[in-house]
């Protein structure tokens, strides 16, 4: 995630298959967790030989920005397929996703089954994903087919089934929006941008985040019960692209 703010390894978080092992990055720095999800992104794809992992990518960038043109060489540089996911195709693909869940597995847990992650770049960006009203009528089959409502089954039944969701949003006041206070402990994993200290309470029970300055972000851990302080990287340039590259090439044979 980060260069740690101590004498000890990089900043980093481990995907397992359980409960809560989402990734949910909250701030206004848009810049900065682009850089973040997007070397989660590298380092994932490093770990899987191409086939034993899906990535698919929720992307709010506007065309021919310079977050969209990087994103752009990145997902050029990763040997694995990448699945750009369009507003168009949100609905579809989220049921696709929430398939995922009901298939049949001959061996539970099925470690060899292929681990998917499921990337989104500015969550409060996509009003399909917003929750509805809880007081609105809808039949069984609606929710079944309503984006958001998939999302928040992704989030709590997916980890243990080796599905991960790693989404960025700009402020606590859109995260309750889109996943609800109940919806936030399947995001055990959390990192936090300078913010109010009530936001940064109501995220993790502590004011801490409202003291981290420009280029300090915290790693908040719900089910372990602490959080670490880094400095997040700053966005690669395409020397960098090119390093990765170079480096995971061998991977496509």
């Amino acid at each position: 995630l980060g260069a740690p703010n101590s004498i000890k390894g990089p900043t980093e978080i481990v995907f397992r298959r359980q409960t809560g092992h989402n990734l949910l990055v909250v701030g206004q720095r848009e810049e900065a967790a682009l850089a973040l999800l997007s070397v989660a992104l590298v380092s994932l794809a490093a770990q899987f030989p191409p086939g034993t992992a899906r990535f698919l990518l929720l992307d709010s960038a506007a065309p021919a920005s310079p977050a969209h043109e990087f994103l752009e060489r990145l997902l050029q540089a990763v040997p694995h397929e990448i699945r750009r996911v369009r507003g168009a195709e949100l609905a579809d693909t989220m049921s696709q996703l929430a398939a995922l869940l009901h298939e049949p597995r001959e061996d539970a847990p099925s470690a060899k089954s292929p681990t998917t992650f499921l990337l989104i770049h500015g969550l409060q960006n996509f009003k399909k994903l917003r929750q509805t009203d809880e007081f609105s009528l809808s039949t069984a089959d609606e929710e079944s087919a309503d984006p958001a409502a998939q999302l928040l089954t992704l989030l709590n039944e997916g980890p243990s089934q080796g599905v991960h969701v790693l989404a960025s949003c700009d402020a606590y006041s859109n995260v309750a929006r889109f996943l609800g206070r109940k919806t936030l402990s399947a995001c055990a994993l959390r990192v936090l941008f300078q913010m109010s200290a009530n936001d940064s309470a109501s995220l993790i029970d502590d004011p801490a985040a409202s003291s981290l300055g420009l280029h300090r972000a915290l790693l908040y851990h719900e089910q372990e019960g602490h959080h670490e302080l880094f400095r997040p990287y700053a966005l690669p340039g395409l020397e960098w692209i090119r390093e990765v590259a170079r480096q995971l090439g061998p991977l496509r044979r």
